[in-house]
């Protein structure tokens, strides 16, 4: 049995991740991922501990002079001992301060808030692709050439577009000088515009009760563009590595992120993370992957992608010269090769899932078409009225200067 003095564990105080308690003895009782895990090797090391916090909240990064903040600034001053919370392994942090064994090593990447359905004012164009509209405009432009040369000018060439487009709406399809030799042809076009109109009126219909999904950003590279247009902001934790990552990347959309994360800083704390900050569909969270599942996993409305910013090994931070660092990472190693942070880290995701909604869709959710939905078809038809009126008065001047003359 290993008896030390009592160290001084730095951390920050965070739901799911490291919470302490006190009791009525005075006691300090730490639960959360990280918290669990600490007490297992304390425990195996027989080791008394007092946990002592950051004023700045922050995990740690580098500011003038060679200072740091957060955790990492308090194991460099010598204020603590060790520091526990997702600490993140990188050179500049091993210049100052020493790591344990690491227990997890996690990718970057980010989670967003998925759009609600997509019903725009002029969404029933959205119903055919735009290659398909294209095909179709031509299919419709080739018939009424077809009609004209058969009809041998008989018929003027607007009537005939009139007429054809009439017979995409379902109407009847009506020429004067109709001959019967080429039934083929008009039967053809009948059969196109049918199936055309009721393909049409279909997916409008399913389109209408259930519609489609509005696009969603899925990797880093189009996250880049949206920041970069001004649509979305991405967010990041205070004193973590995203931000000097993305700032030293070789990828371009990647330094774009660094950078606009810093001259607007976009930083959140621990605490407001935990209290899920997507409130619309314009931020985005960039944080390592397993928290953001643990956090957000059980969540249908919120998208974890699947990109990678860059793979980090998280360990404990030790301070120069501790004296028990050899036989802290020799317990670490121990519990990291028989699974007990693994273990750890299931049982509380398991224990959030269980603790979260069901499901946050409304199943029973009621369905009302609202003027917002048929602005589209308004707006066609009244500008086609104001067309209308306008060739009518062109019309009456027209014929009245014709009498005067």
């Amino acid at each position: 049995m290993m008896n030390y003095s009592k160290w001084l564990v730095a951390t920050l105080n965070t739901s799911k991740e490291f919470e302490v308690y006190g009791n009525e003895n005075a006691h300090i009782k730490i639960s959360g991922t990280e918290g669990k895990f600490a007490d297992e090797i304390f425990a195996k090391m027989s080791i008394n501990y007092d946990t002592v916090f950051p004023e700045d909240n922050e995990y740690g990064r580098e500011i003038h002079g060679g200072n740091w903040t957060g955790l990492i600034g308090m194991v460099k001053r010598g204020e603590a001992d060790l520091a526990v919370g997702t600490l993140g392994i990188s050179e500049d942090r091993f210049r100052v301060i020493d790591f344990s064994f690491p227990y997890t090593a996690d990718r970057l990447t980010f989670a967003v808030l998925k759009p609600s359905q997509w019903l725009t004012t002029f969404g029933f164009f959205d119903v055919f692709d735009f290659p398909t509209w294209m095909l179709l405009l031509s299919s419709f432009f080739l018939s009424t050439v077809m009609f004209f040369s058969v009809l041998k000018g008989t018929v003027s060439y607007f009537e005939i577009v009139y007429d054809l487009f009439g017979s995409l709406m379902r109407q009847p399809l009506i020429f004067r000088n109709y001959m019967r030799e080429k039934k083929f042809l008009v039967g053809t076009w009948l059969l196109f515009s049918c199936v055309m109109s009721t393909v049409f009126s279909g997916v409008l219909l399913s389109f209408l009760a259930k519609p489609s999904k509005a696009p969603i950003i899925k990797n880093f590279r189009e996250l880049s563009r949206a920041v970069d247009r001004g649509t979305h902001h991405v967010y990041s934790l205070n004193g973590t590595l995203t931000v000097p990552f993305f700032l030293n990347s070789k990828e371009p959309y990647l330094r774009l992120l660094g950078r606009m994360i810093e001259q607007n800083n976009w930083y959140i704390p621990r605490e407001e993370m935990i209290n899920n900050p997507l409130k619309n569909t314009h931020s985005a969270i960039v944080c390592q992957y397993g928290y953001l599942k643990l956090l957000f996993g059980t969540q249908s409305r919120i998208l974890i992608s699947e990109d990678s910013g860059y793979t980090v090994s998280t360990a404990f931070a030790i301070r120069k010269k501790f004296c028990c660092a050899t036989q802290l990472r020799k317990v670490m190693s121990r519990l990291i090769s028989a699974g007990i942070y693994d273990r750890i880290f299931k049982l509380e995701s398991l224990r959030r899932s269980l603790s979260s909604p069901f499901s946050e869709e409304e199943m029973d959710e009621e369905r009302t078409l609202t003027l917002h939905h048929l602005l589209g078809a308004f707006y066609i038809l009244f500008t086609g009225l104001a067309l209308s009126i306008l060739v009518f008065v062109g019309e009456v001047i027209l014929h009245y200067n014709a009498r005067v003359t």
